[in-house]
């Protein structure tokens, strides 16, 4: 039988449980991480270092799950991956995922002619100067022999394995160190864990339904990363990280243009009482109005017929300049916020052709149809009919 009186509450603890996941400042710190990769939010909030490494041949640099890693395969799944020794096996396999990626998966990556090169001869060049651009080639380079496979080819599933928790290690360390020196690396291997992010939206479990915030955190922190590693290029003109900034620096402006969401008003309307009920104020509405604004520069580029490359790479950054706030009330399971990210990956399926996006974009409003109460189904309408009406485009010359 219990002690404790009755009327009377239970005073307060005085101890915290011990942090055992997460980056380093947040262990220390004792507070929960997101663990978002490669920089958590709490460090991208405060503008921290974020490390996740506990020491050589730990595990707690490789992927975390946040409820959305797909259940195809378990290469998204390192666990307590030490390092392969340097032998000849090793430097044959290395060479023959560079092979692959140069050859295949590098090309099968670019949108178009601006984001080719970065994909192609620079990626390879910088590969033989820094390990952690290495590691993320054959990272996903190996995953992406395994995805042509049917994810049968197990060799490969365990070369991406031991890759990424290779490639994160590393980059961890560069961005705990990030330097002028190291810029470049930092920038591309962000780049090539965006792309594996898209890449583990593919065949997530979906029920019970959790939204996608550990992908909006893990890529949306490449944007604290790149304006970092602006700031270290100081306008070098041979910075890649600079240039890499100079594709995407105009679509920081489509964020703040009220004329984008023209054809989506009625997502921030509220008259109806359960639009009433919500928790409201000028910074939720700023976080709604810019995501949205966002959103309807993509829509406004594929009505207008843009060319496809500028549709693809405004698409591909969306979690790089999606409001923080937005995120928070996506991870909260806000039901305007559901429905606004539907509106998003109704536009997706446009990259459907392209390996590693695939058919998330679907996937992903189906779902957020069966969660989002019935008082907000109407505001779907628009995300359904378009996947029934998709444009679909591959890399072009």
């Amino acid at each position: 039988m219990s002690s404790q009186q009755p009327g009377r509450k239970r005073p307060a603890k005085l101890f915290h449980k011990k942090v055992r996941t997460g980056c380093q400042r947040c262990r220390a710190r004792r507070v929960k991480c997101d663990e978002a990769k490669p920089i958590c939010s709490n460090c991208t909030r405060l503008e921290l270092d974020c490390v996740y490494s506990r020491g050589k041949g730990t595990s707690d640099e490789g992927d975390s799950h946040h409820g959305d890693s797909p259940s195809r395969g378990d290469a998204h799944n390192p666990e307590s991956i030490v390092n392969p020794l340097e032998s000849e096996a090793r430097r044959k396999l290395e060479l023959e995922l560079f092979y692959h990626y140069f050859y295949e998966t590098g090309p099968s990556i670019a949108a178009d002619d601006i984001s080719r090169p970065f994909w192609g001869p620079i990626i390879c060049r910088l590969a033989f100067k820094y390990d952690a651009v290495l590691y993320s080639i054959c990272l996903i380079s190996a995953l992406h022999k395994a995805k042509k496979s049917g994810f049968t080819d197990k060799r490969s599933m365990n070369n991406c394995r031991t890759y990424l928790n290779m490639a994160l290690h590393e980059h961890h360390r560069d961005i705990a160190q990030l330097n002028a020196g190291n810029v470049d690396s930092v920038c591309l291997t962000s780049s090539v864990l965006r792309v594996y992010g898209f890449i583990r939206l593919q065949d997530r479990p979906l029920e019970p339904y959790t939204p996608p915030s550990g992908w909006l955190r893990m890529t949306g922190t490449s944007n604290a990363v790149f304006r970092r590693a602006a700031a270290l290029a100081n306008g070098n003109p041979d910075s890649v990280g600079m240039n890499m900034m100079a594709t995407i620096s105009h679509l920081l402006d489509e964020r703040c243009e009220a004329r984008n969401y023209e054809d989506m008003p009625r997502l921030l309307r509220r008259q109806e009482p359960h639009e009433l009920v919500e928790i409201w104020d000028a910074e939720v509405y700023e976080a709604y109005r810019s995501t949205l604004n966002y959103i309807g520069a993509i829509w406004k580029a594929v009505k207008n017929r843009d060319p496809p490359g500028g549709i693809g790479r405004r698409l591909i950054v969306f979690p790089m300049l999606v409001d923080k706030r937005f995120v928070d009330f996506v991870e909260e399971q806000r039901p305007r916020a559901l429905v606004i990210l539907a509106h998003y990956f109704a536009l997706l399926p446009i990259l459907r052709g392209f390996w590693w996006v695939g058919d998330a974009g679907p996937r992903e409003v189906r779902a957020i149809a069966d969660e989002v109460p019935a008082e907000w189904q109407h505001l779907l309408s628009w995300p359904l009919e378009m996947l029934e009406n998709e444009v679909i485009f591959n890399a072009y010359g």
